[in-house]
């Protein structure tokens, strides 16, 4: 039987290497082609878009970062630049509901000078502190600043409390970024009694060469001081008294503050870092110098405050109507903006009646709700 012929096979195409006909694959890359070059172009249109919306964004969000720690910035001189309005606010609001006496209307009570009606036992001052003049603010990174050698490891009668030492740090070298001659930071140390692990605390906390120090003292402590390695530290062998007539002549015994800081040069200073004083009583004398019209802003003051016989010593220099002078010396500061970051009894040398206490300077305009609080409070002292 004869083989029956199949229908031819139609002729297959060509193949690609790849085994797409050559047709189909030249016309499959001119549409891939035209394809990409369309989206391409779309895109790089889209992304020439994105990128300057997005950069209009980052440059919105750096403000709204910038606006977000305005109050803070603003309220403390440059001091607090990372607190955002929310949490400065309650910091606000912790000043303003603050009370400064457990007996508002008889503040005397528990102080040995006063006899007056109302007077219960415990009359010391100790008792007194006890109820009186609590610390009204919080500084986050607080530290207690003293060497941490065998001097004192941070610990007994000398170190003090700081408030958040890496932001002094940070404003010295702004300030000598702008101006290569700024001292960058400056600390005066007013009584050491030959101690100065405050002073060696600082500059390991802050870096050698961050701070100028002044350290005054009647003793002659200046060689021992120069044992300690202090960069950029001066000793000056006079004390503080209260400012009178200008006395700038060499050689006194004596100055005021404010012939202090034209002696040194600091006059021309817009700000003292830190003011520590420890002067054995003096500082009722001259507390009110320390705020004297052109004198550098104190920033920080640490104050030991010292009992004893005073009241008769605080009447004769008539400075108010109260016979103790720890009331008018607090509502001094405080009016003058400072807030009280730690209270700190000395247990060590004394029964407590020596009290270590930290300030720090905040504008005015923090205060207002503060005011208004105690419009609203409304009380009358019966004590006075």
């Amino acid at each position: 039987m004869e083989p029956v012929d199949k229908a031819p096979a139609p002729a297959q195409a060509a193949k690609s290497p790849r085994g797409f006909p050559r047709g189909a694959a030249t016309i499959g890359i001119i549409i891939l082609l035209i394809s990409s070059i369309s989206l391409l172009s779309s895109g790089c249109s889209n992304l020439r878009s994105f990128t300057l919306q997005d950069s209009e964004q980052l440059d919105n969000n750096n403000e709204n970062d910038a606006d977000k720690f305005s109050l803070a910035r603003t309220q403390s001189f440059g001091f607090f630049n990372d607190i955002t309005n929310d949490n400065w606010k309650i910091l606000q609001n912790m000043v303003a509901q603050h009370w400064n006496h457990k007996f508002p209307e008889r503040p005397l009570t528990h102080h040995p000078t006063w006899r007056g009606a109302g007077q219960s036992g415990q009359l010391r001052i100790p008792a007194w502190y006890q109820t009186n003049f609590e610390p009204n603010f919080s500084c986050q990174f607080e530290k207690r600043i003293g060497a941490t050698g065998e001097v004192s490891r941070g610990n007994g009668d000398g170190p003090k409390w700081i408030c958040d030492p890496h932001r002094i740090k940070r404003l010295a070298a702004e300030r000598k970024a702008q101006d290569p001659n700024h001292p960058g930071c400056v600390i005066y140390s007013i009584g050491s009694a030959g101690d100065f692990s405050f002073e060696k605390g600082m500059e390991e906390e802050l870096g050698p060469g961050t701070c100028e120090y002044h350290i005054f003292d009647m003793g002659d402590f200046e060689e021992k001081m120069k044992l300690q390695n202090i960069s950029r530290a001066h000793f000056h062998r006079w004390g503080l008294d209260t400012q009178g007539e200008e006395n700038t002549q060499p050689g006194a015994e004596f100055y005021g503050l404010k012939d202090t800081v034209k002696l040194l040069g600091h006059d021309n200073l817009d700000v003292i870092d830190v003011f520590k004083i420890d002067c054995e009583k003096c500082e009722w004398r001259i507390y009110r110098d320390w705020l004297l019209s052109g004198l550098p802003s104190l920033q920080q003051i640490q104050v030991e405050i010292h009992s004893g016989n005073i009241g008769k010593m605080h009447q004769a220099e008539k400075h108010d109507h109260d016979i103790s002078p720890e009331i008018p010396f607090f509502e001094f500061l405080e009016e003058a903006g400072y807030v009280r970051f730690h209270k700190e009894p000395n247990i060590q040398y004394n029964d407590g009646s020596c009290e270590e206490y930290a300030f720090l300077k905040l504008d005015k305009e923090f205060f207002a709700a503060r005011k208004k609080m105690l419009a609203e409070r409304n009380i009358t002292r019966v004590d006075i």
